[in-house]
């Protein structure tokens, strides 16, 4: 259904593009006398380019309706129509994101780490009233909210865009798998809310951690209403050097061990798939980054639970189209 922002001075605009049409047709009657009173008709007709009266009428029609349609542009036209609303249970999502040194590796563009960042972000932004959290982890875990949020803007994407380079740097070194599902299943809510874990690292395990992997294991056979999901990111097939950056963002060189030799690191999708069958979780991997975000979509998708339909209301402004018919009409009037 059609209707304006300013309804009321619809009138107005109608009969303003009318007063043209009959300005248009009053001075077109005068030249008509003007050329009358000059000569014959005929002969000028002939040896000038006098367009008919036919032509003439459809070429005040056009300057008319061109007045008209940006008229109505001013009025911001809307368009409005309903489409089913599917309601949907609401869910709380953990994310647990690696911030080891190996997360900098280029082998995904920009990096492991700031892909991984930019798919969530993507994500987060489509939710609708549901809840998340943030856990990072290297040698050890920490919770960047002290409770799952649904303030995306003001808290989650705020608190996420403080992990940078900088950030990893400062945490201590390692990648403590098993801290970092402990304190993740701690971090949910105790509301009878699906919950939705999301693990993403390269999977480099280089602290051993197995009694806090069993300690996990039992947390989670006592909560079984968490659907956890082990994501690995990184090529698989190929090692790659961490780089080191200026406050420019150039290489400066690369990090080495103690003994001066360059660290390169590879992905351990091996283990990944190990951990997610310990925590009855499900693995996925993405080897370039671009994979991410369907399978995040795939993951909600297969946790959301639909609870009613409602018809909800749409309004899209098209002054856009009034818009354009004004210059096709203004076209068309100099055309003829």
């Amino acid at each position: 259904m059609l209707f304006f922002n300013y309804e009321a001075y619809k009138i107005v605009v109608y009969a303003f593009s009318g007063l043209i049409f009959l300005l248009y047709v009053y001075l077109y009657r005068r030249k008509a006398i003007w050329l009358k009173a000059f000569g014959q008709r005929s002969l000028i007709s002939r040896f000038s380019r006098i367009p008919s009266i036919y032509r003439n009428l459809l070429k005040g029609a056009c300057m008319s309706a061109a007045c008209c349609t940006l008229g109505l542009v001013v009025l911001q036209p809307k368009w409005q129509t309903t489409q089913d609303h599917f309601e949907k249970e609401g869910l709380e999502i953990v994310f647990v994101l690696d911030v080891s040194i190996s997360m900098l590796a280029e082998d995904v563009k920009p990096n492991r780490l700031q892909r991984a960042k930019m798919e969530i972000s993507h994500l987060v932004q489509r939710l609708d009233g549901d809840r998340v959290g943030l856990i990072v982890f290297a040698a050890r875990a920490f919770s960047l909210l002290p409770y799952p949020t649904n303030d995306y803007d003001r808290v989650f994407l705020r608190v996420l865009n403080m992990i940078n380079e900088n950030y990893v740097r400062f945490v201590p070194y390692g990648t403590n798998i098993g801290n970092a599902f402990i304190l993740a299943m701690n971090s949910f809510s105790k509301e009878s809310t699906k919950k939705v874990m999301i693990f993403l690292t390269d999977g480099e395990e280089q602290v051993i951690t197995r009694s806090q992997m069993a300690e996990a294991i039992k947390l989670l056979l006592e909560r079984r209403d968490i659907a956890i999901y082990v994501v690995g990111i990184g090529d698989t097939k190929k090692t790659s050097p961490i780089p080191k950056r200026d406050k420019e963002g150039n290489v400066t060189g690369y990090e080495i061990t103690e003994d001066g030799e360059t660290i390169y690191t590879k992905p351990n999708p091996i283990f990944l798939r190990e951990i997610a069958e310990m925590v009855g979780g499900a693995y996925q991997h993405d080897a370039t980054g671009d994979e991410l975000k369907y399978i995040f979509e795939q993951m909600l998708e297969k946790n959301k639970n639909i609870v009613g339909i409602k018809k909800k209301m749409v309004i899209k402004d098209i002054y856009q189209y009034f818009l354009g018919s004004t210059l096709a009409l203004l076209a068309l009037y100099f055309i003829l």
